[in-house]
């Protein structure tokens, strides 16, 4: 468990089929903590998440990770974007988003069908943070890109991206948001120059 930036914590675990981090985090919000694609952490580290934990906020179908103990130890909400709600046959929503709604009055929702439906990203507005203010912008993403192999940027294999055209057109709209810092909810996060990385990322797809 670390405080990567002020009031935004990452935890990570990782899994046999994917040879790369996984990544939570803990946003520190005025109204409660959210969460963002969360793994459950170790047991030394429950006492250090901040609380209360109020939203758990899942990018797409395949991070549901340890979601619903944090509803179950925490009353936290699980919330997912409107076209992933289908994907999630097992598992309760209880509040969907789309592109640009707010979440926590500071997280403001991308969305970036391709790997899957739904898949979201998530802009913390610097207007409304002071962390990403401070560092020129933060990004999160859960599928979209992942920070595979460190030190890189890259997409998931192909056989898991529903529509790969999709996804490598819509990637450039992140563009359209100011960050320097990119949070990568798979992989090796990016904490200073990210949006030049990535803009370089996307010239290397050809889009």
């Amino acid at each position: 468990m670390r405080e990567i930036l002020p009031g935004v914590f990452t935890w990570g675990s990782t899994y046999a089929d994917r040879p790369w981090d996984l990544n939570g985090y803990a946003i520190v919000l005025s109204g409660g903590i959210v969460l963002i694609d969360p793994p459950a952490p170790q047991e030394s580290e429950w006492q250090q998440l901040p609380r209360p934990i109020t939203t758990v906020v899942l990018t797409n179908r395949d991070h549901v990770r340890d979601a619903p103990l944090f509803r179950t130890r925490y009353g936290a909400r699980i919330m997912v974007g409107n076209d992933e709600v289908p994907q999630f046959t097992s598992l309760l929503i209880d509040a969907t988003v789309q592109e640009g709604d707010l979440i926590g009055g500071a997280l403001r929702v991308i969305q970036l069908p391709g790997k899957s439906p739904g898949e979201i990203g998530l802009h913390i507005e610097p207007a409304y943070h002071a962390a990403s203010r401070d560092n020129g912008g933060i990004l999160i993403l859960g599928d979209a890109i992942i920070g595979n192999p460190p030190g890189a940027l890259g997409l998931i294999p192909e056989e898991k991206l529903d529509d790969p055209n999709r996804l490598r057109q819509t990637l450039p709209k992140i563009l359209d948001y100011e960050f320097q810092v990119l949070l990568l909810c798979d992989g090796q996060s990016v904490l200073s120059g990210a949006k030049g990385k990535v803009s370089e990322f996307l010239r290397t797809l050809g889009v």
